[in-house]
Formats: C-alpha cells, structure tokens, sequence
C-alpha cells in the first residue's frame, strides 16, 4: 500500500470517528434533554422545543419538522426553524408507509427524511431542510444524524405510543359491547382481547343480581384460546348443569369448584362489582397465560376490559329489573338475546288477549277487623302475591299489575305464539290455581291470623278474551293493555263473589268447551251501556 493510499484511508478513518464521536454527543446531549424534561414533566411540545435545535445544531440544517401523536393521542406537526410544515411533508409521510428513508436533493435545496418508528410501529415521520445542494456523503451523514435522533426520540414516544394502542384496543371493546344483544356484544369483546392480550384461558360468569333462580346466568369458558362451552348454546348438558351449580359461590368468592373443573390454577382474576357505597358483586373473569404472569401493560387491559364488561353488565341488569317485573326470567332471557327486542315485541299494538282480573274478597274486612296492624296487612300482600305472580308465570302469562289487592295478568303477548285457545286455557288454569293457593292461607301458616275466621279467606276473579292495545306505556314504560275489554273485565271480576271465576261469554267460546259452566248470564255495571254477558265456572 502506497504512503498516500494510507494518508487516505486514515484520513477516511479519523473521518469516522469524528462522525461517530458527533453521533455519540448528539445521542448524549439528546438522552440528557429528555431526561431533564421527564424530570420536569414537560408536555411534547415544549420536550420538542429543547431537543430539536440539538438536532439542527449538529447537522446545519435550516430547519425540522416532525409529525407524531401528541398526548391526547392527535397526529400533530412540530416544526422549528419554520412556522408550518414544509411542502414535502405530504410527501414524506406517505413514503414513510412503505420504506425507512427520504430523500430530495436539489441545487435549491435538500431534504432528508424517515420514519418514526415505535417497537416496530409506524409513528410518524421527521425531516431536515437544508439550502442548496447536498452530496451523497453529506446526505449519509444526515441520515445518521436523523436516525440517531429518531431512536432516542423513541423512547420517549413509547409511552404515548403504548397509551394510543391501549386506546385504540378500549374503544374497539367499548364498540363491540354496544352490540344490542350482551351475548354478541360480549363475544366481539373478547375477540378484541383475544388479539391483543396473549392468554390461554378464560372463565367469565356473571348473573342478574338479584335472580336467585339463575336464570340469567351467563358464562363463557374458552380453554386454549377456543370457546368450549357457552351459557347461550350448551354443548354438554353435564357441564352446563356443574356451572350453574357451582356459578353463584364463584361469583359470590366462596368457591374454586369451577376453576378445578377446567384445571386452572395460576390465574389473573377481575370481579365484576357494582355500587360505590354498597359494592355487589356481578360476576368474575379469570385468564391464564402459558407465560406465567401477565405484564403491566396486559394487566391493565384486563383491568379496563372488566370495566368495560361491569358496565356493560351494569346496563344489562338493568334492562333486566325492569323487563322482569313483568315478565318470567324465561321470557326476559329470550328478549335480551334478541336485537331490537323492543320495536319487536314491546311496542304497543293491538292483540286479542286473554285477561285475568284477580282480587281478594273481603280485603277490607280482613284488614281492618282481622289483621289490623299495617304491617300484618302488608305481610298477607306480599305473601298471596308474590305466589300468584308465580302462578301467571308458570302458565306463560305476564303480570300486568296490582292495584290495590287485585292482580292483573294477560296470556298472548310478548310473543304471540300461543293460539286464543291455549291463551284461554291457561288463563282458567291460572284462575283454579289461584283460587286453590288463596285457600290455603285459611289454615293460619303463613298468617296464624286468618285461621279460624267465620269467612274464609278466598278470591272474586273475572276473566276474558279480547283485543287490547297493549304494550309500553307511561313514563315508567310499564307494559300493560288498553281497551273496552280490559274495562269489562274489571267490571266483571267486581260482580263475582268469594271464590268465583266468572267468564266473559267471549272467553268461553274462544276455549272452545263451555263443560263445567253454568248458564249465560247478565249483569248490568256502572258506566257499561250494555249488560255484561258471562258464565260462572261451576
């Protein structure tokens, strides 16, 4: 090797060097102006301001743009040297989409650019504007200079960037559990997890709070990242019977039967709890990873999507209290599995219905002679009608209301798809059931009080098959029926007497058998300009 070959090469060496030992400086000088702003606690922007002339300083550039998310997650422009983004900006993002590196060189000017990059996803894009002409060496050099600069800038966007996945992830659950239907919704949401959180498996119950039945019992069970088994669709009746069974002490923290069912014994667990003051709890959910225990950032995700889910919950029990003050847990379970349940189903229209109009005879003497004491009064309330209630549900009826002592009920709607007969005949059924419950109390085991009384205790019930325009109604949204028929229903059930079922003469051939009826009769009520026609079940 010649004397000047090497003069050059060492030239070329001490070149570099300098060039590493400039990067070194720009990459301390840069770590330490983040440092001190972390310290401080500055914003992006004002962060910006301090280590963007730190960058124009070692290049000689005219000026710097960057374009990355700020806190509140915005794609944002930052620039110093100039007061907007230069031309090239547009240019320079798209080609940050499909390569690393920028570059325009003209005798006017020069640019250099590249990508932003966040654990190896794109988070903007950053150029420097230089005047005149820049050769492949100088532009090398600046492409050192930029990446060096990115890199440190890196770690100080990955908090943000980290915040803006989280977000991206919460409002993608938040989307999927607006699903009309909580089973659907429910599933989209843990698809979402499921592509962002590496777990194995997951056991997620939950329940109506106050169904002691139940009934509205929903659970998911996915074992190796596949749903196994699902409360909507029971694959094994077996094992549905052994969840619900052993749901409730889950639930309530009392019992590990289910996880030892499935064998999960390392676990992350979030329970589901509503109230502030008086904290009930809803359900739980418990995931595994095969990697042990989950990291920070998956750990609050799981914390947010157990938010997310409470209140989706939350909202479901909700919609439940309400449906079910009517409705048996078995009809309110159907409507909440369908989308637009209530356009469907709730609003108000015309149906012909079966109507039971039911009270007790002699309230008032018993309450006032017999019983007495407001709360004893209260006490023979509660208890016939909490097992009346009973009695429409179990002959697929819905409980209209109670007025005072007399029970309304209707058979037909929400579904429409019993026939009037089969309406009728459970309404008469209901009617007999009533009536044989009602007598019991005499015998003084729920109230000693009415044992013994010269007039037994007993029920005037009045019923009919007619159109109603029934539905939603009110500010409460209470579902309940309007028409003539409803009014001379009531009408009717006042003409009956201790332990009579008078029957609207409609009722009875809607049934389709008049055996066990006495003769049609007559009776003329207040405001009714036509006799009431009816016939006594004998």
């Amino acid at each position: 090797m010649s004397k000047s070959e090497l003069e050059l090469r060492l030239s070329a060496l001490e070149a570099r060097v300098q060039h590493l030992e400039a990067l070194r400086t720009l990459n301390a000088d840069t770590d330490d102006a983040i440092e001190t702003a972390l310290r401080e606690r500055l914003p992006l922007e004002q962060t910006l301001a301090r280590v963007m002339p730190l960058l124009i300083a070692h290049t000689g550039a005219r000026s710097a743009w960057i374009q990355t998310f700020d806190e509140n997650l915005e794609l944002r422009d930052f620039c110093f040297g100039t007061d907007a983004p230069p031309a090239e900006a547009l240019e320079i993002t798209q080609a940050a989409r499909t390569r690393d590196k920028y570059r325009n060189v003209s005798a006017e000017r020069s640019v250099v650019g590249q990508r932003v990059d966040v654990a190896g996803e794109s988070f903007g894009a950053a150029a420097l504007w230089f005047d005149g002409e820049r050769d492949e060496d100088a532009c090398e050099a600046i492409e050192d200079a930029l990446e060096t600069w990115c890199e440190e800038l890196d770690n100080y966007l990955a908090a943000i960037a980290q915040a803006r996945k989280k977000l991206q992830i919460l409002r993608a659950t938040s989307e999927a559990l607006k699903e009309p239907v909580l089973d659907d919704g429910i599933r989209k949401a843990i698809d979402v997890l499921q592509r962002n959180v590496p777990f194995d498996d997951m056991l997620l119950v939950f329940r109506q709070e106050e169904d002691q039945r139940g009934v509205s019992l929903n659970y998911k069970i996915i074992q190796a990242g596949v749903l196994t088994h699902d409360s909507r669709t029971p694959a094994d009746m077996e094992v549905d019977d052994f969840i619900r069974n052993e749901a409730a002490e889950m639930i309530r923290g009392r019992s590990r039967g289910l996880l030892a069912r499935f064998g999960i014994e390392t676990f992350r667990e979030e329970v589901l709890i509503t109230g502030v003051r008086d904290e009930r709890v809803l359900g739980r959910v418990v995931v595994t990873s095969a990697r042990g225990e989950f990291n920070t950032f998956d750990r609050d995700l799981l914390e947010r999507f157990a938010d997310a889910l409470r209140q989706r919950v939350v909202d479901f029990n909700r919609e439940w209290k309400h449906l079910s003050l009517c409705f048996p847990p078995d009809t309110v379970r159907r409507l909440l599995q369908e989308e637009d349940y209530t356009a469907r189903y709730l609003v108000p229209r015309e149906r012909n219905v079966a109507i039971l109009y039911c009270d007790i005879s002699g309230f008032t003497r018993i309450s006032e002679q017999v019983l007495g004491e407001p709360a004893l009064i209260g006490k023979l309330v509660d208890t016939w009608s909490a097992r009346v209630v009973d009695i429409v549900w179990e002959t697929g009826g819905i409980f209209d209301k109670m007025v005072g002592d007399c029970i309304i009920a209707l058979w037909g709607p929400p579904f429409d798809e019993i026939s009037a007969e089969d309406a009728c005949a459970r309404a008469l059924d209901a009617a007999k059931r009533i009536r044989d419950y009602t007598r019991t109390l005499n015998d003084g085991v729920a109230l000693p009080e009415l044992s013994g009384m010269d007039a037994p205790i007993g029920v005037a019930t009045g019923l009919n098959f007619c159109p109603l325009f029934v539905g939603l109604f009110g500010p409460n949204e209470a579902y309940t029926g309007f028409s003539s028929g409803m009014n001379n229903t009531a009408r009717l059930q006042g003409v009956a007497t201790r332990d009579e079922i008078l029957c609207m003469d409609t009722f009875v051939s809607t049934l389709g058998s008049d055996e066990g009826f006495g003769p049609e009769q007559l009776a003329q009520v207040k405001n009714v300009a036509d006799p009431l026609r009816y016939r006594k079940l004998g």
